[in-house]
């Protein structure tokens, strides 16, 4: 339970969760150096990415398609491989986007992340809860802040990019028209309207965002695909 607290707060979620989704397959595998260097697995620009650190998002990963009833032991080779791909591309385009992010100047101030923090303690009942938690996920505070400050980076830079959202009336409508046609079939009542609209606004302005940070990626990925290289065999 305290490992999925976490997994929340860390670098490959939130904002780059969708990640995963602009990896640039064949164009990777015509461009990048593999090469197996053991401790490193990628290098993006000059920065590492160590093979203790992708092991250790992979084996979050598994540990989240379990989760939904997805064992590593129920995946064929070709299941694995793309697993695999995927965790790393998440791993690439997460620096890629935080380097760009501080090539554009974001910066995030110290008692930003002190309120985050805080705000993270707040899921445990106590101190000692949240050291538990700290050590079952190998981490010290310092590292935690560290990365915590690599998320806000991004979420700022995104924010600065993507801009204000809208979802129109039309759109709220849509969704519903579609959560009503699904909730009838299955012989069920639909809540009104009124009543959900907030959760549908939420949902297609997520939708919204993801969709235009997936794009931005896509690019910075594109424009930047001569930096990438792996090693990984």
């Amino acid at each position: 339970m305290m490992k999925r607290i976490f997994s929340g707060i860390l670098l490959l979620s939130i904002a780059v969760l969708v990640l995963g989704a602009c990896s640039n397959n064949d164009s990777t595998k015509q461009n990048a150096e593999k090469e197996t260097t053991g401790d490193v697995v990628a290098t993006v620009d000059g920065k590492d990415i160590s093979k203790k650190d992708y092991d250790k998002e992979l084996e979050s990963m598994k540990a989240t398609y379990e989760q939904q009833g997805m064992t590593a032991d129920q995946m064929d080779s070709k299941m694995l491989a793309d697993l695999e791909q995927s965790v790393l591309d998440q791993m690439i385009n997460a620096e890629l986007l935080l380097q760009t992010a501080e090539k554009d100047g974001v910066s995030v101030a110290q008692k930003e992340l002190d309120a985050e923090l805080e705000k993270i303690k707040t899921n445990f009942a106590d101190e000692k809860q949240y050291e538990d938690a700290l050590k079952q996920n190998e981490l010290t505070e310092k590292e935690l802040m560290a990365q915590l400050k690599k998320q806000m980076t991004v979420i700022q830079y995104l924010d600065s990019k993507i801009g204000k959202v809208e979802a129109s009336d039309e759109e709220i409508q849509a969704m519903y028209d579609q959560y009503k046609q699904q909730v009838e079939g299955q012989k069920q009542t639909p809540e009104e309207l009124d009543k959900i609209k907030p959760e549908l606004e939420q949902q297609i302005l997520a939708q919204k965002k993801d969709e235009q940070t997936t794009k931005l990626v896509e690019q910075i990925r594109k424009d930047n695909e001569d930096k990438v290289k792996i090693h990984k065999a």
